[in-house]
Parts: C-alpha cells; structure tokens; sequence
C-alpha cells in the first residue's frame, strides 16, 4: 500500500476526475450538472464543501446511458479513469455509477472492498410519469428497496450514518434481511422500476434507485423535470453545469441549504482511507 492521501488530496483528485466527465459530456452533448452536497458547495461556497470528501453529479437516464457505454466502449484510451458499475464490476454493490481513478485504493470502514479508487457518484435522473402521486407512490417503493439494497453492502449492522435509536432497532431485521434476499436481488428489482417511464415522457423526475433527499418538501425526492435545464456556475477553478431551479431543489431536499452547519455537523458521511497503489 503506498502513500495515505490527505483530505484535500482526496477532494482535488476527485475534481480531476469531474474535469474529464464534464468535457466528455460536453463534447458529446450529454446533460450533467453537479447535485446534492456538490450543488450546495457550488452556489454556497463556489466549491466543494471544505469537510466533504466526493463528488456527486446527476444525469438524466438517457446521457446517464451514453456516458456508462462510452466508458465501457473506451476503456483503454479512459485509463486509469474506470467505470464501476453493477452490470460491469461484478463486486460493485450499488444502483448508482462511480467514474474512479484506479491509481488509488479505498479502504473502508464497514464496507465490502471492490478495489476501487478515488471517484465521482453519478446518479441517473429517471422518468416518473405526469402524475405527482403516482411518482411518490414510486419513489417510496424503490426508496425502501435502496435502502435495504445498501445494507447488502454493509460488512456488519453497524450505525453507519444511522442517528436515532428508533432507526437502529428498525435497522438489525432489515439488514439480516437483506443480507437473506442478497444483493442481486435489489439490483434487479431497482433496475425494473427504473424502467417505469421513458425520461423524455415524463413530467416528473427522480433518482429512482438511489433517493437521497432528506424529504423536506412536498414533493420528497420528486421533482419537475423543467428543474434540471442547466447553466453555468463556478466550482473550484472552472465552471460547471448546475440546474436553474438549483434553490427549489436544493431547499425541497435539505430546507435551509445556505445556512452551514454547527461545527459537529461539519463532518463526511464517508468512513474510509485513500491510499496510492
């Protein structure tokens, strides 16, 4: 095992890794734009958050597709840029992708090693039909099905980013559960559902098989597809698409997104080490 990356290190070559998405999008004129803590660090901080440690982009399913293809297609030319994903990565446990740079390792805390490297999360911005009941009757099938899918990739029932002791006594039989069902089965499921609604059909739009919203507002983790028209924003050193209706999103998933804070809450949710190979 070589050298332990610092903090900073790990969010800079995680920045790299967003620089060569964001021009292979553009060149191909695939929809990105950075979401979630990534959005919040771009218009709060005109970077990322000085205490989170990744990068998360979304993408609408189709240019999600493309983008999953065009790395496969070019693995090669790409390295040591990798894609990791389900239908790629045998290991791989997780419904979202992660573009990472094999040049490092992670090493988890409490999560089964696949042997990937510094990445960026990608999350495909699925169809949900015209109907905003219908959508979140949708959002909290695959909401359930997310959550039990990530705990196959659990090494051991263990808090995690679980705060309450009401969630954690839920927690033990959903985790021997899923652990029963395995990890395949939840992919598959989460694969089917993704496929509900054609995206260019839709009015409404979520990230069906990986919901992350804190569920602030009505419309939980659904959202209208007009949202998600993108514009430029600085982040870091260079500009990168954001959404138009950034502050309805982020405000519907986190409230009061602008406010940083309290020095406890300033901390990842991430609980791993990254090393050069």
């Amino acid at each position: 095992m070589g050298k332990e990356l610092t903090f900073r290190e790990v969010q800079l070559g995680a920045y790299e890794i967003l620089k060569v998405i964001a021009r292979i999008c553009d060149e191909h004129g695939w929809k990105y734009f950075l979401t979630y803590g990534s959005l919040i660090g771009a218009v709060r901080h005109n970077g990322i958050i000085p205490w989170d440690d990744d990068i998360d982009l979304m993408m609408p399913r189709p240019d999600y597709e493309a983008l999953k293809k065009f790395f496969i297609e070019n693995a090669d030319e790409l390295f040591p840029l990798k894609l990791f994903d389900s239908s790629v990565v045998e290991k791989y446990p997780h419904m979202i992708s992660r573009i990472s740079d094999i040049r490092y390792h992670l090493i988890f805390e409490n999560e089964f090693d696949y042997d990937i490297g510094l990445f960026v999360d990608i999350y495909p911005l699925d169809g949900v039909g015209n109907n905003i009941d219908t959508a979140n009757r949708l959002i909290a099938r695959t909401k359930r099905l997310a959550s039990l899918c990530f705990l196959t990739s659990r090494k051991s029932y263990a808090a995690d980013n679980t705060e309450s002791r009401l969630k954690m006594l839920l927690k033990l039989p959903a985790f021997v559960w899923a652990k029963l069902m395995g990890n395949k089965h939840y992919i598959n499921r989460l694969a089917a559902y993704s496929r509900s609604y054609r995206y260019e059909d839709s009015k409404y739009v979520a990230c069906l098989v990986w919901p992350a919203g804190k569920k602030y507002g009505r419309f939980r983790d659904v959202y209208k597809k007009e949202l998600f028209e993108t514009q430029k924003h600085q982040f870091e050193d260079s500009e990168f698409n954001i959404p138009v209706g950034y502050d309805e999103f982020l405000t519907t998933t986190y409230g009061d997104y602008m406010t940083p804070p309290d020095e406890a809450g300033k901390k990842t949710h991430h609980t791993y080490t990254t090393y050069e190979r």
